[in-house]
């Protein structure tokens, strides 16, 4: 139980995928450009990214793929302390409207697959 609260279980796996993407507040109301980035991982929930703008842990965006008609609106849960080498920070998001927004299929989570004759790591 105390491995499960310092590491809770994921909603899906994530992999390791680059994703062109524009990304904007939906509270901009055409105020701020939309800025492109790419993801640097995606799950079936959300994603990460590097993003120049200074987006908050609660704001939400639109994501929009470049060179498809795709969007989605997202909430920003996690941001990286610290930027990277180009000036960029870390996010982490969570798709709220779009199930299937990646249009891939995603493999099982090993969560799911566990049987009774697996060990359980404490």
């Amino acid at each position: 139980m105390a491995d499960e609260l310092q590491h809770p279980k994921r909603r899906s796996a994530r992999i390791v995928l680059r994703v062109p993407l524009f990304i904007n507040s939906s509270d901009s109301n055409g105020e701020t450009e939309w800025e492109p980035v790419e993801t640097v991982m995606v799950s079936l929930h959300g994603g990460m990214l590097r993003a120049r703008q200074n987006f908050q842990v609660g704001d939400t965006l639109d994501l929009r793929v470049r060179d498809k008609d795709r969007s989605a609106r997202a909430r920003v849960v996690w941001t990286s302390s610290e930027m990277t080498s180009n000036g960029a920070i870390e996010l982490g998001f969570e798709i709220l409207d779009q199930e299937g927004f990646w249009e891939i299929n995603f493999p099982p989570d090993r969560w799911s697959q566990r049987t009774e004759r697996d060990p359980v790591k404490k």
